[in-house]
């Protein structure tokens, strides 16, 4: 049997006490936000990737949950589905 199952994101994300937020951990189908270029998506079975990113992170959850971050600026490190991001450097 074939296993058809949605490919999906583990993504963690790390912030500093200025954010006062929580962090998050877990499961997420895409994960949004913008660099110097303009506005981008994380989906699964991307290429691993590395972008200084700025003002909002958008995680985008199996649930149908967007939860979103506001920051100055972070580091978004992405490498085989596991989507790293560090807030508020």
């Amino acid at each position: 049997m074939v296993n058809r199952e949605k490919p999906l994101l583990e993504v963690k994300v790390f912030c500093s006490p200025a954010i006062e937020r929580e962090p998050f951990r877990g499961k997420a189908e895409a994960v949004s936000s913008q660099n110097r270029l303009g506005k981008f998506d994380i989906l699964p079975q991307h290429t691993n990737f590395i972008t200084l990113i700025f003002e909002e992170l958008t995680i985008h959850t199996p649930e149908k949950k967007k939860i979103t971050y506001q920051f100055k600026r972070g580091v978004l490190e992405v490498s085989e589905n596991q989507v790293r991001v560090f807030l508020g450097l």
